[in-house]
């Protein structure tokens, strides 16, 4: 079976790196879905999937369900979302695995990033 749907980034949001002592994770991860949604120019409702890659939140923040909590922090309609965990890569995996969601055609456009907050 060929899969043709076509698959692209369509837009990107990032946030500044460093020690980042004064901001939380929550608004770490906020900045970046809004500034990527932004530069996609698409309306959020268009959105149906949420992929996060991030190895740390467990040990560093206490949090685990870390998909849910970045959909619902970016304002997101509630749909399928995921936190990917693969160490230094759980990022790319995110990317891979949104990429392989839209390729399958059961999504269309969905938000995929990685985010660790350490300090």
């Amino acid at each position: 079976m060929a899969f043709k749907k076509e698959v692209a980034i369509i837009g990107v949001g990032l946030t500044q790196f460093g020690e980042l002592w004064d901001r939380s994770f929550r608004s770490l991860i906020t900045e970046a879905g809004t500034k990527a949604i932004a530069d996609a120019g698409i309306k959020p409702e268009k959105i149906d999937g949420l992929f996060g890659g991030n190895m740390s939140g467990g040990l560093f923040i206490k949090q685990e369900h870390l998909g849910s909590l970045a959909m619902d922090q970016a304002g997101l309609t509630p749909m399928p979302a995921m936190r990917i965990e693969s160490a230094c890569n759980s990022g790319g995996q995110a990317l891979r695995a949104a990429y392989m969601g839209i390729k399958s055609g059961l999504h269309d456009v969905v938000v995929a990033g990685g985010v660790e907050k350490m300090t």
